[in-house]
């Protein structure tokens, strides 16, 4: 955990001011205006996870107010996602007026006027993705913020930024914490479409989702335990869905992550510097366990067996080389 502020030690206007100053720098350029000056007091928490993070805080009331003006002079590429802890927040923008109460999922778009009031003492829970990361366009966002509880996965988001601020000392020290970033950039992103739409989600999401399945695959060819399992896991959806992706994008995941590993393995057997490596080490080097397969695909995918392929390439290099050597 890495607390950020606390009014703990300060006193009189230092509160105050360091308040106000904190709050922005936790967000973004805006008014702040604290409810009762002579008994402010706050606590404001940050982990990060990737290129996403929760910010927590647990303060005295405020009203934050952000205007055309600052966002001018400071844009917020963010959008946050808040949740709130046994109090209830007023919410304005897009020209809305909306109550957050406990529980309730509230969409900030940081880089949008809003003005914001809580009163009392309460605490927040709020997470801040990258509006470029979400991808989705403005009209899509500013409706869905009316209308969120009518996505299927409201209910998963309000449990995930749950658990990722309460368990997240444990979650910010282990290798997972910027694979659930992107997860949580992920699930915001479905949220936002399946709020606005649900046949808009549907392809929203696999647009947005498949290049980065793809990307995935390729970073990971040499790993033999690569599959339909492990690559739903890592994108935080079933295989049924995955596989739901890739047919409405018409190709088959397994085939083409084969095609991918045969063309790399084509690659290292062409290449000069590899041919003592055996052809049986080149194929696990690209995931392929069982040598009869790899060879049986190699021969259907290129028509020659990788030996044959191997000794062509190895004669053409040695031909090249001798017709350098000419005068």
């Amino acid at each position: 955990m890495v607390t950020v502020f606390s009014t703990a030690g300060l006193t009189g206007p230092d509160r105050v001011e360091a308040t106000c100053v904190a709050m922005q720098e936790q967000s973004v350029p805006s008014t702040v205006r604290l409810e009762d000056s002579d008994a402010v007091r706050s606590h404001m928490d940050v982990w990060t996870y990737g290129r996403a993070s929760i910010f927590r805080a647990e303060m005295t009331g405020f009203r934050l107010i952000r205007t055309q003006r600052q966002i001018d002079g400071g844009p917020g590429e963010m959008l946050a996602i808040a949740v709130h802890e046994k109090c209830t927040g007023k919410q304005e923008q897009f020209g809305v007026q909306r109550l957050a109460r406990p529980g309730d999922l509230m969409v900030m778009d940081l880089n949008s006027t809003y003005d914001y009031h809580l009163q009392g003492v309460g605490a927040s829970r709020c997470l801040h993705v990258p509006i470029e990361d979400v991808g989705l366009p403005h009209e899509v966002v500013r409706s869905a913020a009316d209308r969120l509880p009518s996505s299927p996965v409201y209910r998963m988001m309000v449990g995930h930024i749950g658990e990722l601020t309460e368990h997240a000392d444990t979650l910010t020290s282990s290798s997972a914490a910027a694979s659930l970033g992107e997860l949580s950039i992920e699930l915001t992103r479905t949220l936002l479409a399946s709020a606005y739409d649900v046949d808009y989600a549907r392809g929203a999401v696999a647009e947005m989702m498949l290049p980065r399945i793809r990307a995935y695959v390729r970073r990971h060819l040499a790993d033999a335990d690569l599959g339909p399992a492990r690559i739903a896991m890592a994108h935080g959806i079933s295989q049924r869905h995955l596989f739901k992706l890739c047919a409405g994008a018409d190709f088959s995941l397994e085939q083409w992550i084969i095609a991918e590993r045969l063309t790399r393995a084509r690659d290292d057997l062409a290449h000069p510097g590899m041919r003592d490596m055996p052809i049986a080490a080149v194929a696990r080097r690209w995931g392929f366990v069982n040598d009869s397969h790899f060879s049986r695909r190699f021969r259907t995918m290129y028509g020659v067996s990788p030996r044959t392929w191997r000794q062509m390439n190895t004669t053409r290099h040695r031909a090249a080389l001798e017709d350098e050597r000419q005068p």
